[in-house]
């Protein structure tokens, strides 16, 4: 008695398998954090970054998004680029940030990224 399929071939079923999760739960968690973002200046909005194996850190003070549309084309951006076994990161340096997260915001008033981050928990054990 043989194998139906060599396992090499479950194997990379299993990566795939992964990385579309992978992708699937980085898309809830992206549209949490940015459909869960304060709206009123776009400028924390605007700086969250997403990126792939290594957290980008930067923070543009000039930079708005109110329509949310290019905040989410830059997540699905780095998304694409996703791999089996890599880490996708979600970051916002904003000043004031840690004051929203803590529920300062009248638009956020159960912050952020925590909310988010339990959506998307909640999500994945679905």
């Amino acid at each position: 008695m043989g194998w139906s399929k060599p396992p090499t071939g479950f194997a990379d079923q299993v990566r795939e398998e992964e990385l579309a999760r992978l992708v699937d739960m980085s898309e809830h968690h992206v549209r949490g954090v940015i459909y869960g973002s304060p709206k009123d200046t776009s400028r924390f909005l605007a700086n969250n970054n997403f990126s792939v194996n290594k957290p980008d850190e930067s923070y543009d003070p000039e930079k708005r998004d109110p329509t949310r549309t290019q905040t989410l084309a830059n997540a699905r951006m780095a998304m694409a680029s996703l791999r089996y076994g890599d880490v996708f990161y979600i970051v916002n340096t904003t000043p004031y940030g840690i004051f929203l997260e803590h529920g300062h915001s009248k638009q956020a008033p159960q912050g952020i990224f925590r909310l988010a981050a339990n959506n998307a928990r909640e999500y994945a054990n679905r």
